[in-house]
């Protein structure tokens, strides 16, 4: 079941997709702002509807928690929920700088399942889930993806928001640099799924959001991913996020890493992680 599960949400994924690339190789994006100040696309709207069709079709008794349509928290739930961000850094979209990704997790009882990343502008899409082997399609093919540890010695690679970077990730890093005794090289970039996905690629160490910006959309899909793939995937204190939906904001922000790396981290940011109300991330 599984297994027929992550093949739609990857075959939904390209779908809304190609619906995103249509919209970004046009020159009116139908930019909006929503009620908490983020904006939204034609495309985000055209990848909601895509993938909302594609779910309802083949799994019509599960529950859809997505970004970009309203959602009562008293309704029945099942034990599968899918959890939809149909454009994963959209201000990213605006700007075309190419860090953009369609996101689809399942969460089953509360844990995440299986995830979908598709960052179109990449030309490359990341699938599974604990349980199913992870992979990466890009330019080169398909290849099996595992979290590797950090290199030995040089600098550990960070990714870091791109738009929005708190004052308190200036601190962990300067820890990190202290307690670990590694110079740190920092990498800005957008969408929490583009950073997973480069994460999981081995092209960084750690991804770091130490203050509230996500929702659980967000990290339903990377969480699954990272999982399948041997790494961690938890709120930047290093406490596992609790899918539920009554409240999607994750206040604590975000901390992925393989598990040589994520409990240190998870110290050293737990010292400094505010718990505000949630905004972006």
């Amino acid at each position: 079941m599984l297994e027929e599960s992550l093949e739609v949400a990857l075959r939904l994924a390209r779908e809304a997709a190609r619906e995103v690339m249509k919209v970004y190789a046009s020159d009116d994006f139908g930019v909006e702002t929503k009620a908490d100040g983020s904006p939204v696309t034609r495309a985000d709207k055209a990848a909601n509807a895509t993938i909302l069709r594609g779910l309802s079709r083949y799994f019509p008794a599960d529950t859809v928690l997505s970004e970009e349509t309203p959602f009562d928290p008293r309704q029945p739930l099942g034990r599968r929920v899918w959890m939809v961000d149909p454009v994963d850094g959209t201000q990213d979209f605006v700007q075309r700088t190419g860090d953009f990704a369609v996101m689809i997790g399942l969460c089953i009882a509360g844990r995440p399942a299986l995830g979908v990343i598709a960052a179109p502008a990449l030309e490359r899409t990341w699938a599974g889930g604990p349980g199913l082997t992870p992979f990466e399609d890009g330019p080169g093919g398909r290849r099996t993806l595992r979290c590797a540890p950090p290199a030995e010695t040089g600098p550990l690679r960070a990714l870091v928001s791109r738009t929005h970077r708190p004052r308190t990730l200036e601190t962990v890093l300067e820890g990190v640099v202290r307690e670990l005794g590694r110079p740190v090289e920092v990498t800005p970039r957008g969408g929490v799924g583009v950073k997973i996905g480069l994460l999981l690629a081995g092209e960084a160490d750690f991804y770091l959001h130490p203050a509230p910006g996500t929702h659980l959309w967000d990290c339903c899909a990377p969480e699954a991913l990272l999982a399948a793939a041997g790494g961690v995937f938890t709120d930047a204190t290093g406490h596992p996020i609790r899918y539920d939906v009554s409240a999607t904001a994750n206040p604590r922000g975000v901390l992925a890493a393989g598990p040589e790396l994520h409990p240190r981290l998870a110290t050293l940011a737990g010292a400094v992680t505010p718990t505000p109300k949630a905004g972006r991330g």
